[in-house]
């Protein structure tokens, strides 16, 4: 492996769950990390977006806590007060019938991204950082830029964001690199609605919609704990449908999905904001179920949901893990106080 000592250094790409999981996992053992992300801060797909003076959970909705280190972690969460259980009643459109959905499902307060902001704060994070390209330099691994900007070296490398965009990251180890082009990603458009608090709901507060039309998810963002506009919604458009509009302008989107969404739930009201943002990459639709990927002999891994399953848990838990297996292979021993 390219350095064994609890001082080597790691370069993590990308500041989502699984991201920030690993480089967490890593610095606590003494290793010296640091990550790069485009964004303009952390989250990913797990982003808190404000738009026409609201705010949307406009990418994931909740987490599940069904690993139990993340379920310790999701404790802690709870108790600084930055997550609570989303109570609302969440249901399942099919055929025209309506079909409770339990289960618990956790929230981030105010938003989704305080809970990866709680993740990345101890970390050293470039933010507005892309990263285009990882070259092999002797035992280790140089970033570059779109524009050429070099980002330094490292002794590993960790490249965690959507398969599609890992590819190109990880080619100078082909063997990974054919291993992630296996994943596949569908888009999702999401539109963000507002209205005023006079218009009526359907008596519930979210659902999964079957029925073969442009939605798959309907949720009033508003009914989660610590949100400020109840009249707040979150319309995702379905895999298939939204991969078929990728290119089509926001707007047409959002009157498309809004439409819809009119049908499901009765509301006639006009918006007192409508938008539409697309996630190009958001769904894993075939999903490795590897876990993770690793190359010992290079140091350069990957992580991600795409590595395990569609869940936003499953990020975090591919993230820790390919960390764990990181230190196991240089011979150290975790934090206990890590995130397990």
């Amino acid at each position: 492996m390219a350095n064994r000592s609890p001082m080597a250094s790691v370069l993590v790409v990308g500041a989502g769950l699984a991201g920030l999981a690993c480089a967490r996992v890593l610095a606590a053992a003494g290793l010296a990390v640091r990550v790069a992300d485009k964004g303009r801060g952390p989250g990913g797909r797990l982003s808190t977006r404000r738009e026409g003076g609201f705010r949307f959970d406009h990418g994931g909705q909740y987490l599940t806590a069904r690993d139990p280190g993340f379920a310790r972690l999701a404790e802690g969460w709870r108790e600084e007060g930055i997550a609570a259980p989303w109570r609302g009643r969440i249901v399942r459109l099919r055929d025209g019938t309506v079909e409770e959905s339990p289960g618990e499902r956790i929230v981030g307060v105010p938003g989704m991204s305080s809970l990866v902001a709680a993740l990345a704060g101890p970390l050293p994070v470039a933010y507005g950082t892309r990263v285009a390209a990882l070259e092999r330099e002797g035992a280790g691994w140089r970033a570059r830029t779109g524009d050429g900007g070099d980002l330094g070296r490292a002794d590993l490398a960790v490249v965690a964001v959507p398969s599609p965009q890992a590819v190109p990251l990880l080619e100078a180890a082909p063997a990974l690199a054919a291993e992630a082009a296996r994943a596949r990603m569908a888009g999702c458009w999401a539109v963000m609605a507002a209205f005023g608090d006079g218009a009526e709901g359907p008596g519930w507060d979210a659902a999964f919609v079957a029925d073969g039309g442009p939605l798959s998810w309907v949720a009033r963002d508003g009914s989660k704990p610590g949100r400020e506009a109840r009249g707040t919604w979150v319309l995702h458009g379905a895999a298939a449908w939204s991969e078929a509009q990728l290119e089509a302008s926001p707007d047409a989107v959002a009157r498309t999905l809004l439409a819809a969404f009119r049908g499901l739930t009765g509301i006639r009201a006009e918006p007192l904001h409508l938008s539409a943002h697309r996630w190009r990459h958001a769904i894993p639709t075939a999903p490795l179920a590897a876990g993770f990927l690793w190359d010992p002999a290079t140091g350069l891994g990957a992580c991600g949901d795409w590595c395990r399953e569609a869940r936003g848990e499953a990020a975090f838990v591919s993230g820790r893990d390919l960390a764990l297996r990181m230190l196991a292979d240089m011979g150290i021993a975790p934090d206990p106080a890590a995130l397990l």
